[in-house]
């Protein structure tokens, strides 16, 4: 979703979205294995291995921590919200339906926004992969800048030309994601059989003694490597038994999802101490010292490396669709400018959304570069800046859908819900505070770490933040202006709500 996850963010309705299963007409369900491998599928992610194993053997003890405490909480939340909501709109939806569509709007821009941000943090470890591969890791900072704009054009281009190819794409990369975890791990198990471990693997190093720093370092990454679930949680409503499947889907890719990033981390970090890995070159770099120099090393080693690469643009393409179309709908709504909802006269592709989400990816690559080249920064610093402003904004939507599941469970109990979290008030008050809790201070902790405090990185996301904030606010000032726009273009009665927010109407005030 970084982002990475989407969703087309429209208006809500009651009707189960097109192709929901229909046991009357035969029509088959959804499978709890089709469900697990489109989680998995969305939510393991290449560009994360770096980033967790950076954060060294902790990262063991905090993916599993953070399963029990945040994974499963949230993915009971968004199940039962997308069985009793099965809107197309997602988070957007359920949280219009309970806090307006002022914050209909924030939800709508910050969506949108993480991934203008994502693209170039991607695409700048896609440079540094380049560099490794072919340069040595000495191609110049400003030559890897130019590659990633580049990419990000390239991006716009494969937005405004076509819708079809994100299936099959991300299919692709789901499976070379696989193949080059499981290279990983083999090549871990070479390097430490001939020279040992690079990591010592101790109670004291994998369980956290000096229990803050390691949580402060940890809890955003983790947390941000198990966001994605309420991709596929309106699906539940095409499950044969949403009741009995759900939980075990969860738990099934939760295992998955968390097992395969700590093959990878442990894989990394026997080739390479977590200090020594490079948020951008690291698996490259992990790939080569563990295989050898050998030629057929060498030629495994780039192949992995090409695949790779190739997984870094899979990951990007159905996210970017799907944002912006989400970004064109809103627009189309009024929540958002009327220059996102502009669509090619012939492809229907979201251009408009497209190319704003290129100009911002561009401007913040080039000015963020700008201010680490002065300050002496490298590549690394500069992906760590994109990447941590876009992970902040991608963790606001979810601390808000947490406080919808709570606030809806209350003004529409008698709601039915195929799939139910289990407990009463006091479990619905932990389900919805300790998510709330953890996803608030990982957003504060990729802004801020105390033990690794940088005034260049820390400066220059707030920065950045209070231009997102200021957008944010005018965009919601304007909203019912546009709103009252659109209804009077599309021959509607601006006075009167939207056919399909009618049966709701109770819900949905702002």
């Amino acid at each position: 979703m970084s982002s990475k996850g989407s969703t087309a963010m429209t208006m809500q309705s009651d009707s189960p979205p097109t192709g929901a299963a229909d046991p009357a007409k035969g029509r088959p369900t959804f499978r709890m294995f089709d469900m697990v491998l489109f989680s998995v599928a969305a939510m393991l992610l290449l560009s994360q291995l770096t980033v967790t194993a950076a954060v060294g053997p902790t990262a063991i003890f905090w993916t599993v921590a953070i399963i029990i405490l945040f994974f499963v909480p949230y993915g009971l939340v968004t199940s039962e919200l997308g069985s009793a909501y099965p809107d197309a709109g997602g988070i957007y939806a359920w949280v219009v339906r309970a806090f307006g569509n002022r914050w209909g709007s924030r939800v709508s821009w910050w969506y949108w926004l993480n991934v203008g941000l994502w693209v170039p943090s991607v695409y700048l470890m896609f440079s540094g992969a380049i560099s490794s591969m072919f340069f040595g890791g000495h191609l110049n900072f400003w030559i890897q800048v130019a590659i990633t704009v580049t990419l990000i054009w390239i991006n716009y281009w494969v937005n405004a030309h076509s819708l079809k190819i994100g299936t099959w794409v991300s299919n692709l990369g789901a499976g070379i994601t696989i193949v080059v975890i499981v290279a990983l791990v083999i090549a871990g198990g070479i390097y430490a059989s001939a020279n040992g471990s690079a990591t010592s693997w101790t109670l004291d190093t994998v369980i956290p003694t000096d229990a803050l720093p390691a949580f402060i370092a940890a809890l955003p990454i983790v947390i941000y490597n198990f966001l994605g679930f309420e991709l596929m949680s309106s699906a539940s409503t095409q499950m044969a038994n949403p009741q009995r499947d759900v939980p075990k889907t969860i738990f099934i890719a939760g295992v998955l999802i968390g097992g395969f990033y700590l093959l990878a981390t442990v894989g990394m970090q026997l080739i390479l101490p977590a200090d020594e890995i490079s948020k951008t070159t690291g698996l490259i770099d992990a790939l080569r010292h563990g295989f050898g120099d050998s030629p057929i090393a060498n030629a495994v080693v780039t192949i992995l490396g090409i695949g790779a690469l190739f997984c870094f643009f899979a990951s990007l393409v159905p996210w970017t669709i799907g944002a912006n179309l989400a970004a064109a709908e809103a627009a189309q709504q009024g929540d958002l400018p009327k220059a996102f909802a502009r669509t090619h006269p012939t492809r229907g592709t979201p251009v408009g959304a497209a190319m704003l989400c290129s100009i911002v990816g561009t401007v913040f690559t080039v000015g963020y570069a700008a201010l680490f080249s002065v300050t002496d920064g490298a590549i690394d610093a500069l992906f760590w800046n994109l990447f941590a402003f876009s992970s902040v904004i991608f963790l606001l939507p979810y601390i808000v859908m947490m406080l919808a599941f709570a606030k809806l469970r209350r003004i529409d109990a008698g709601r039915p819900r195929p799939y139910r979290v289990p407990g009463g008030p006091i479990m619905t008050w932990l389900m919805t505070w300790i998510p709330v809790v953890l996803l608030g201070a990982a957003a504060v902790f990729f802004v801020w770490n105390p033990y690794d405090y940088s005034l260049t990185v820390t400066g220059s996301i707030l920065i950045g933040l209070v231009v997102t904030v200021a957008f944010q606010e005018y965009f919601c000032a304007k909203s019912p202006e546009w709103t009252r726009q659109r209804a009077i273009e599309r021959g509607e009665d601006p006075t009167l709500p939207a056919p399909s927010q009618a049966p709701n109407s109770d819900l949905i005030q702002s």
